[in-house]
């Protein structure tokens, strides 16, 4: 079972931990694994990871603990490929905190001692007002102040209104040329968002992606096969063909078609097209790489036994490695 050559690329988080006990009972994050029918704690663990790694759509880093106590630093993928490293899962590093700025206040000077500190008003437009001699207050504030009389002020006479007053005539309008026109400019579109190739499947097609996982682990690959096509026949009519939904599902008949081990030639062409798809979606390029090796694997088992179907597959199976391998770096 092939396993996964590029550890760095594998997502730092989440790593669960598997801790397998004396008496033979796993536990997961613990929670207890209940164990598969004619299977170990150990082997059921693991298929509880490949579920999960297969629903994020990507590898996933366990810990798993042996009843003697060592630990097992291990990569598993959703086709139950299992890679042990040489060394503890990396710890991810949190991004760097941003600094804190600190508001300096500025310095005033201090002002000399005066004698008499006058009082003013801090209301804008009183600024200059006079400060009054020390003494009693007065009673009003009014009544120290002067009354001024106001002067009186002549009724204006209205001026005479002519009886009627001829109204000009409106200018004539300007005539319409078609030939200034400027068409009105194009909305502008935002940008599309990348594709997020991890994300995981919708929770309305979980029950599909059930029934696959449920039919693989119970050994029966020919519904798991009939299941992960009708997943892609849907996902197909809600995203498109190209959609990473759309190519996983693709990519799951296609490695059900290699464990099948019954058609060459349909999992040779399942993931041709699954390669190539990837490719053209721009999909990241590892795994379009696997997908293609996969492929070659598969025609050479054809090739074992039929001849002239290898032959008839050969000039697809060299145009997408052209297309692949050719057109995009390495």
């Amino acid at each position: 079972m092939p396993v996964v050559t590029d550890p760095d690329s594998v997502p730092l988080t989440p790593v669960y931990t598997i801790v397998i006990s004396a008496a033979g009972e796993a536990t997961i994050e613990g929670e207890p694994v209940d164990p598969l029918p004619g299977q170990d704690a150990r082997t059921s663990a693991l298929a509880d990871i490949r579920v999960r790694a297969a629903r994020r759509g990507h590898p996933i880093r366990i810990n798993a603990k042996e009843p003697d106590g060592s630990v097992w630093p291990l990569i598993v993928d959703h086709d139950g490929a299992v890679t042990p490293l040489g060394a503890p899962h990396p710890v991810p590093v949190p991004p760097p905190a941003e600094p804190v700025r600190r508001v300096v206040e500025p310095v005033r000077p201090v002002e000399p001692e005066r004698s008499v500190e006058p009082v003013r008003a801090e209301a804008p437009g009183y600024a200059d007002a006079p400060v009054p001699p020390p003494g009693p207050a007065p009673v009003s504030a009014f009544a120290s102040a002067p009354v001024a009389v106001p002067e009186p002020v002549a009724e204006p006479v209205p001026a005479p209104v002519p009886a009627s007053i001829p109204l000009a005539e409106p200018a004539p309008a300007p005539p319409v040329s078609f030939d200034a026109y400027v068409p009105p400019a194009p909305p502008v579109t935002s940008p599309k968002p990348p594709v997020d190739w991890r994300e995981p499947l919708p929770t309305h097609h979980a029950p599909a992606f059930a029934r696959i996982v449920a039919a693989e682990l119970r050994g029966d690959l020919a519904a798991a096969a009939a299941a992960a096509k009708e997943l892609e026949a849907a996902a197909d009519r809600e995203y498109g063909p190209l959609h990473p939904h759309t190519i996983g599902a693709l990519a799951t008949r296609a490695w059900l078609a290699l464990l099948l081990q019954e058609d060459w030639a349909a999992a040779t062409r399942l993931h041709l097209r699954t390669a190539e798809r990837r490719d053209t979606a721009r999909a990241p390029l590892a795994e379009t790489l696997r997908t293609l090796r996969n492929a070659r694997a598969a025609w050479q088992r054809l090739a074992a036994v039929d001849k002239l179907e290898a032959e008839d597959i050969r000039p697809e199976l060299l145009r997408v490695s052209e297309l692949i391998e050719g057109g995009r770096p390495q």
